[in-house]
């Protein structure tokens, strides 16, 4: 039995989708974006000098492209939620993904749970979309 529709194209992470693959990626990912973030935290956000966590959906394409940024649960300051896509669009592109995976996708999407404490970036979570 064949199911019918259109190929999909693009890889939503779910725990079951971490495989051998895909975890390697997301961890270079985080500890890129990380680094950005911790270099480039925003003046007026340090000052706040309170802790949250906004959840962002990212979209990267297979080529390392920053496809899409949007904030789907929102940290209750403006300020660090901005502070999140800003981060995200400074530390674009990123590395292209691997040929395994390149080969099945042109997209992988995500969430991924910002901890900002202390006028600093933590480490944050990568999760299935909201």
């Amino acid at each position: 039995m064949t199911l019918r529709g259109p190929k999909r194209d693009e890889l939503w992470v779910t725990p079951d989708t971490r495989a051998a693959t895909l975890a390697p990626y997301l961890d270079a990912w985080r500890r890129k974006v990380e680094r950005v973030g911790t270099i480039n935290y925003p003046t007026v956000a340090r000052h706040l000098g309170v802790k949250a966590s906004p959840v962002v959906e990212v979209g990267i394409a297979a080529n390392g492209v920053l496809e899409k940024v949007v904030i789907r649960r929102t940290s209750g300051y403006p300020e660090l939620d901005q502070a999140a896509l800003a981060i995200l669009k400074l530390a674009s592109p990123f590395d292209p993904f691997p040929p395994e995976l390149a080969h099945e996708y042109r997209v992988l999407r995500f969430a991924y749970e910002w901890q900002f404490v202390d006028g600093r970036v933590e480490t944050g979570g990568v999760s299935v979309v909201p």
